[in-house]
């Protein structure tokens, strides 16, 4: 729950063609806009199986539907980036001094971290089940193992790594976008946190 954010909620079934082309990570994801004064806006979105069958199913005859997957997106403003707290996932960002502005994400691992099941609140058996719900081209055989938190800096980045050990975990800087992808599973078991810093030219 992110009660620092004024967030407005919006519960979506994407349609098949909305992630057909795009990588599995976009499906569980973090996204971020700071502007300099360390106000700015979030985005999330994680994967959950519907209780029950959606309006088109219901609608629908002469198909037998198999796995079903809903996509449930949110989107958000925050005051201050120090405050904004993503379930368990904290930020950080100051003036690092010659001009330079950073940004520090922790994310935290273990059996009792909060975060890796309210995004994807599915078993290993389950994240394979629903692949093909997402992915039609069939080439992904699960779902739901990566998040994606993607920051778009005030400016272009000029530093961007981690510190900490997660096997799978890389980071990319593109313009003034900073990505981490991080593995669920390898957050779920026991370590120190992730930390991830960005750097950018104030």
């Amino acid at each position: 729950m992110l009660r620092p954010v004024a967030l407005l909620v919006l519960a979506c079934l994407l349609p098949v063609a909305v992630l057909s082309g795009c990588d599995e990570t976009d499906a569980v994801a973090v996204r971020v806009h700071l502007k300099e004064d360390f106000s700015g806006t979030v985005r999330t979105s994680g994967i959950a199986i519907p209780a029950a069958e959606g309006s088109v199913q219901q609608a629908s005859a002469g198909v037998d539907w198999g796995s079903r997957v809903e996509m449930i997106c949110a989107t958000g403003t925050f005051a201050d980036v120090n405050k904004l707290k993503v379930c368990d996932i904290a930020f950080a960002a100051g003036n690092g001094g010659e001009g330079i502005g950073y940004l520090q994400v922790t994310i935290p691992r273990g059996p009792d971290v909060r975060w890796p099941r309210a995004f994807v609140p599915l078993d290993d058996a389950e994240r394979k089940s629903v692949a093909g719900a997402l992915d039609p081209s069939g080439k992904a055989d699960s779902v739901g193992t990566m998040i994606k938190l993607e920051v778009e800096l005030p400016s272009a980045v000029v530093g961007n790594g981690f510190v900490g050990k997660a096997r799978g975990t890389k980071t990319t800087m593109e313009n003034g976008i900073a990505t981490i992808v991080v593995p669920l599973d390898v957050m779920s078991t026991p370590g120190d946190p992730l930390v991830w810093h960005m750097t950018w030219q104030r």
